[in-house]
């Protein structure tokens, strides 16, 4: 999503990771060897194809964000917690990504539903599981759940890609 926004929509995009598991440390080195990064750099923050992402995120770090130079911001705020769920709530676009495996079927659901039953404003996605599964969700919850399209490289938007987001925004 940062990416299409960045190339595609060129905005201004930060992404921050808002949880402990360190994906972002992770994807931080592999775009530093991609993009031959060498120099000095902020602590917890780095750049890759345009787009500003902030490791370790918090609410000052949000704040920065809003009274920085960017568009957009997205937020990871890793797997449903109550300790994040404030933060969620006052995201102007609400997004979830659910696991539709069959041993995650009851924590999927859960997580969709808020006070006994689905959020209609929010957008529901789902970037594996079976394709049963998902249409299931979608009729017993009485929201759609969009398939994340395959993607080789987490880093390239096709034009295919770019429909899909323009459908989706």
């Amino acid at each position: 999503m940062a990416n299409y926004l960045t190339g595609a929509g060129q905005r201004r995009t930060a992404v921050i990771e808002w949880n402990d598991h360190g994906d972002f440390r992770r994807m931080e080195k592999v775009c530093a060897r991609r993009e031959n990064v060498t120099g000095e750099k902020e602590e917890n923050v780095f750049k890759a194809l345009g787009v500003t992402y902030f490791c370790r995120g918090n609410a000052d770090t949000l704040a920065g964000c809003m009274n920085g130079p960017y568009d957009d911001i997205i937020i990871d705020f890793g797997e449903a917690a109550p300790a994040s769920r404030a933060e969620w709530l006052r995201c102007q676009v609400r997004m979830m990504v659910v696991a539709f495996s069959e041993w995650q079927l009851e924590d999927a659901s859960g997580m969709m539903e808020q006070n006994g039953r689905p959020c209609r404003s929010w957008i529901y996605l789902a970037a594996f599981g079976s394709e049963w599964t998902r249409r299931e969700v979608e009729r017993q919850l009485g929201v759609p759940v969009f398939r994340i399209p395959f993607s080789a490289d987490a880093f390239r938007i096709d034009r295919s890609l770019m429909r899909w987001f323009e459908g989706l925004l």
